[in-house]
């Protein structure tokens, strides 16, 4: 069964593909299979879940750069995505917990300072 794009997601993946090309360009990385239909499964995929497609477009670039990689492709961006909401995901589960044990009862309180302190 094929996927269905909606116009805003063929207008992402059309504007991720020239602004990765563009972004390369700039810091002299190689562009490859970066075309509009390379990102449509990306889009779809995390269309909502991944804020900002851009800037993460540029953070993906940056460690590109950071690992001696040469080459950004779409794949690449696609699983630095899931990665992202990855992050995202566990950031909120994480975030969500602080505040159960923060609100929570003496001994919930008394686990959020042993846990919380000892991070940092």
């Amino acid at each position: 069964m094929p996927i269905e794009l909606s116009s805003t997601e063929i207008s992402l993946a059309e504007k991720l593909s020239v602004y990765s090309k563009d972004a390369c360009a700039l810091v002299g990385l190689t562009c490859k299979k970066c075309e509009p239909k390379h990102f449509y499964l990306t889009v779809h995929r995390y269309y909502g879940r991944v804020q900002g497609m851009t800037a993460e477009v540029d953070r993906c670039i940056d460690w590109c750069l950071s690992k001696n990689k040469l080459v950004f492709t779409a794949l690449r961006f696609g699983n630095w995505c899931a990665k992202k909401a990855q992050w995202d995901r566990e950031e909120q589960i994480q975030k969500a917990e602080k505040e159960k044990l923060q609100s929570g009862t003496a001994y919930q309180k008394a686990d959020f300072e042993r846990r919380f302190t000892q991070q940092r």
